[in-house]
């Protein structure tokens, strides 16, 4: 007949170490992506939009509408993912992992018997089937964590934010973020940084990234034919001219 003793408890359990760190791991990634997805899809949208340089190609007033816009919304996902974050337990994690085995091997190991303690002969059988429990439990790995949102994002708002991203980061310039902060109501052009920007944005076709005129140091620059060249000048109406 089988024996099954304390000490052998505690080597099942320690087998089951790293399988139950992953299946943590694997929760707290879930519970990181499926709170934290509507945050994110804010960040990229956004930075997707400025990096494009779409502040630059409207009014003053429809930056200023869609900065409010964007805090709402931001705010708003800010208090869905405090709401919806928690840290899963190593309690919880040991409850997946043997949910996912046949007969829950890790909590019959971990059972104790209720009736016939004094029995002999039933303890031997409670003691052969806690053995079986652990040689089931040793086959034990990590469960794989459930990345879905779709349940929660019916209109894929999260693939758009990436899609639009990566556009920016082909077609787009990290340097065009800064100029937002010279629409602020109140921020000085002359006294808070160079009194012009320029951008070179070459045709799409032949795969050129978008250029930041204030970093070029040629005197001449061959940019290729139907480039669109923007212009912001800082500073009082008529402080700065340009000449073609």
């Amino acid at each position: 007949m089988s024996t099954f003793t304390p000490n052998d408890l505690r080597n099942g359990l320690k087998g089951l170490r790293w399988p139950l760190r992953l299946t943590w791991a694997g929760m707290l990634a879930e519970a990181l992506v499926q709170s934290l997805w509507p945050l994110m899809t804010v960040v990229l949208l956004v930075l997707a939009a400025l990096m494009l340089g779409l502040q630059d190609t409207v009014i003053v007033e429809v930056v200023w509408g869609a900065a409010v816009l964007t805090a709402v919304a931001a705010l708003g996902a800010f208090v869905y993912a405090l709401r919806r974050f928690r840290v899963p337990s190593r309690g919880a994690a040991m409850e997946r992992l043997d949910a996912s085995l046949p007969g829950r091997p890790i909590q019959a190991m971990m059972d104790d018997a209720a009736i016939g303690t004094e029995d002999a002969a039933a303890m031997a059988v409670w003691r052969a089937h806690k053995a079986r429990m652990a040689e089931r439990a040793a086959a034990a790995r990590a469960v794989p964590a459930d990345l879905r949102v779709s349940k929660r994002d019916p209109y894929a708002l999260r693939f758009v934010a990436v899609l639009a991203f990566a556009v920016a980061l082909l077609f787009g310039s990290i340097w065009r973020v800064g100029s937002v902060a010279d629409m602020a109501p109140g921020a000085g052009g002359l006294a808070s940084g160079p009194v012009w920007e320029g951008w070179a944005e070459p045709p799409r076709y032949t795969g050129r990234p978008t250029l930041y005129l204030n970093d070029q140091t040629a005197e001449t620059l061959d940019l290729p034919k139907g480039t669109l060249i923007t212009l912001r000048f800082y500073g009082d109406v008529g402080a700065l001219t340009l000449s073609e």
